[in-house]
């Protein structure tokens, strides 16, 4: 049985050496993330935001357990999905055991923006539901240290300016004592 040769060509095509990035979706049927089979999970902009390991999805921020990672699809720490693919069938199931802490992955190359897919029409109903947490909370929600937007450090810092002295009544207006 004759069996095709890779040429040197095919490996060192960059194309064929670019990972498999599977779109997920939120229970809005809402592009909210990539993830890369077996590896990692990206957000919309490509940005690296958990990897996977052991059936399970791990922060990369933290490296703290944020669920269940099953197929393509990915649970919050309660069983329920929060991140879904059209491609394979989601099933729901109780409350997952916590699994033991895993080593923290290397941060992976970001990968080229994938061409947006084409969204579903409807998520499918489940008897234990979807998880009340959006994609970006549950990258968050296990996390003990909270993230802090520099918007609101900003807002915090002009609300904390000391407030002009006014002089006393009485006083002439160019003393403070």
């Amino acid at each position: 049985m004759a069996t095709r040769r890779s040429s040197r060509r095919d490996r060192n095509d960059p194309l064929l050496a670019m990972p498999v990035l599977t779109p997920l979706f939120s229970p809005a049927c809402d592009l909210v993330g990539w993830m890369q089979r077996d590896a990692f999970v990206f957000d919309v902009d490509m940005a690296y935001v958990a990897f996977l390991a052991g059936g399970h999805a791990w922060s990369a921020r933290s490296g703290l357990w944020i669920g269940p990672a099953i197929g393509p699809h990915l649970f919050d720490i309660h069983g329920r999905p929060v991140a879904w693919n059209p491609g394979e069938p989601l099933r729901g199931f109780g409350r997952p055991l916590r699994p033991v802490n895993v080593v923290r992955a290397v941060s992976p190359v970001r990968p080229p923006q994938p061409v947006t897919p084409a969204r579903p029409l409807t998520a499918p109903a489940l008897p234990g539901g979807w998880s009340p947490l959006s994609f970006a909370e549950w990258l968050v929600a296990n996390d003990p240290r909270p993230v802090v937007v520099a918007k609101e450090v900003s807002t915090a810092a002009t609300n904390a300016a000391p407030e002009p002295e006014t002089p006393p009544k009485g006083a002439p207006p160019n003393e403070v004592k």
